[in-house]
């Protein structure tokens, strides 16, 4: 798969568009799926795009990277990365100032829950727990990306919440939370950096 890509990119060279500055570059973050100089860099506005909102250039598949800037300025309001003509990695926000408003992130031109932002609350049989490889950690992901937020657990054919779990990074941080069938805490778990601290009782402790 990494061969592909890096072929992809090899490729992108040669289509892509034309004039990249530095200053274009330098769009292309730390952190996102497209951390290359060869990528192309290029206004948004220069590509085609579908009903199906895949983008193209010269009847292509777009791969790198494409900007949007506000009106009648030059600076920069969204990036956009795409692979094969769909986004793919970030999409970052900026607001006049050039400050990161928001990101989200693509694969394959689906949208993914990262975190960012507002604390993400699932159902925790959406998470799927991996082992880090060559460790006994085990860590959450939604959506491939390790979690951040709160998971939910029902009783069976309820909607009373059995369980609730704070999760940072994939890890158990914060507080593992047990209740009865009538909405009462039974007990607390503490945890940091996926490590059990300590049970609470009682919700002085």
């Amino acid at each position: 798969m990494k061969l592909f890509l890096l072929s992809l990119f090899f490729l992108s060279v040669i289509i892509g568009c034309g004039g990249k500055s530095k200053k274009d570059l330098d769009l292309i973050e730390e952190g996102q799926i497209f951390a290359s100089e060869i990528l192309d860099t290029c206004l948004c506005d220069e590509l085609a795009k579908d009903s199906s909102n895949i983008f193209y250039q010269n009847d292509s598949l777009f791969t790198g990277i494409c900007v949007y800037n506000y009106p009648n300025s030059t600076e920069k309001y969204m990036v956009k990365s795409m692979l094969l003509g769909k986004l793919h990695g970030n999409v970052t926000y900026f607001d006049k100032q050039g400050a990161v408003l928001l990101v989200e992130t693509y694969e394959n031109g689906e949208k993914k829950r990262t975190g960012d932002g507002a604390p993400l609350v699932c159902d925790c049989s959406e998470l799927k727990v991996k082992n880090d490889h060559g460790t006994s950690i085990h860590r959450a992901y939604l959506d491939e990306i390790p979690f951040e937020g709160k998971c939910k657990k029902k009783y069976p054919d309820s909607d009373q919440i059995y369980m609730e779990v704070s999760y940072k990074n994939g890890l158990h941080d914060g507080y593992t939370i047990f209740y009865d069938k009538e909405g009462n805490t039974m007990y607390m778990e503490k945890y940091e950096n996926g490590e059990l601290l300590k049970v609470l009782h009682d919700a002085a402790e």
